[in-house]
């Protein structure tokens, strides 16, 4: 006779046993839904994502600028995040730092010639919203806990890394739009612009890694390899003569530094920004270059005019010198400074000639000014040895490079460099994180 416990145990063999899509599979659909979900919130979070949307918007690539239904939309997307950035600085009642005050007045000194000399009062307004906008950001996140100023520039990296890899793509993919100007030139552009724009990201995409990885126990982070990685391919595939003078310089820079890490005396950033301009002077005005022929024609394959830019500075001093106070405002009398040109090219190919061109002698004081306060708060700091090399050795690479190239407009990356510096020790924690004991790294990985 059949026990009861045997019957429990036959009942029991007989039920069904689930199948896929009933409760016991669905349990597992939804456990490996939410362990998809938990490890792409712990990879980037949402509060990372709104982040990096505003960053983009502030901070877009050039291939933006060709659209014609993403500009405009860009932009006023752009006065709306200005707007919000303002009554949050008014809501915390937070005063603005010496560098921004700076900034601020540089970019109004172009104001004037502007309204002056009838010129492009609508780029200098959005320039300087997008611009202060960035700096805004940085100045909030600033005063914002230690989670806050790593997510800050956790954003500012991947950023510029992602508009890297997608820029590199296109180059390897051959995938690019023409860029005309005028009767001068046409050339492939591409996510960041034409050949000689792409390196405005490289650069300070490399500095903001090695910042990023200064926060980090790690020497080198994978940030610090894709940056580094894909700017010497780009570098190489485009044929940028400027970006691998830029290469060479901010690499021995770096190893000085990181030898020597306390940034006194000539590797100083103070020490940098003096350079900068006299490399300037000696190059556009006394022609210094000329001493070195076999390098230039030899070893970059440049001319001694440099690609044309000496006949640039020699028709832009005699402009600048009939408005040297004031200049002339932004896109004044557009080509002008081509000899002989139909237009299109409006640049200086110098960064200093070409603030004093739109702002005078007065946007150059406080450009200068800027850069000096920043440089001279970073020399005195006690930051990590591998963030003040990371800064200065880029600082260095890129004023060198504005000898014949202009950084302080597209996307605006160059002013990252001094306002980064002077916030260095608030952003990096000071000392490196590896000294001051274990810390939980689950959340930034």
């Amino acid at each position: 006779m059949t026990s009861t416990a045997e019957m429990i145990t036959r009942a029991g063999s007989r039920r069904p046993r689930p199948r896929w899509g009933d409760g016991a599979a669905t349990g597992t659909a939804g456990a490996l839904k939410e362990a998809l979900v938990g490890f792409a919130r712990r990879c980037y979070p949402l509060r990372y994502l709104g982040l990096m949307m505003i960053c983009g918007i502030l901070m877009k690539p050039s291939l933006v600028d060709e659209s014609a239904s993403l500009a405009p939309l860009v932009k006023a997307l752009t006065a709306v995040i200005f707007l919000g950035l303002v009554l949050a600085h008014l809501a915390r009642r937070a005063a603005l730092s010496a560098t921004l005050t700076l900034f601020i007045l540089y970019r109004l000194a172009y104001l004037p010639p502007t309204l002056l000399g009838d010129g492009d009062l609508l780029n200098w307004g959005y320039a300087s919203v997008a611009q202060v906008s960035v700096l805004m950001v940085i100045e909030l996140h600033v005063g914002a806990d230690e989670d806050s100023r790593r997510r800050l520039l956790r954003v500012l990296t991947d950023l510029l890394l992602l508009y890297l890899m997608v820029n590199a793509a296109m180059i390897l993919l051959g995938i690019s739009k023409d860029a005309a100007a005028g009767a001068q030139f046409s050339q492939p552009s591409y996510l960041l612009g034409i050949r000689t724009r792409v390196t405005d990201t490289i650069f300070p995409a490399t500095m903001l890694a090695f910042l990023y990885d200064s926060t980090s126990p790690r020497r080198w982070g994978w940030r610090s390899v894709i940056a580094v990685g894909s700017g010497l391919l780009q570098i190489a595939s485009l044929h940028v003569a400027t970006a691998l003078v830029g290469t060479a310089i901010a690499a021995i820079t770096y190893v000085v530094i990181a030898l020597r890490p306390h940034g006194r005396g000539l590797l100083s950033m103070r020490a940098v920004t003096v350079g900068g301009l006299v490399i300037t002077l000696l190059v556009v005005v006394a022609r210094i270059h000329l001493l070195f022929t076999s390098l230039i024609e030899g070893a970059l394959g440049k001319s001694l005019t440099l690609t044309g830019r000496t006949d640039i500075w020699d028709s832009a001093l005699p402009i600048l010198a009939d408005s040297p106070l004031l200049g002339h405002g932004i896109n004044h009398e557009f080509g002008r400074f081509v000899p002989g040109a139909d237009g299109g090219l409006w640049q200086a190919h110098n960064q200093y000639l070409q603030i004093m061109h739109d702002g005078g002698l007065i946007a150059v004081g406080l450009f200068v000014a800027l850069l000096w306060v920043a440089s001279a708060r970073m020399d005195r700091s006690s930051c990590d040895p591998r963030a003040r090399a990371a800064l200065t050795s880029v600082y260095a690479a890129m004023s060198v490079m504005a000898v014949s190239e202009i950084y302080i407009y597209n996307m605006a990356l160059f002013i990252l460099i001094p306002f980064l510096a002077s916030r260095v020790p608030e952003l990096t924690g000071g000392p490196r994180a590896a000294e001051t004991g274990p810390i939980d790294r689950s959340a930034v990985r």
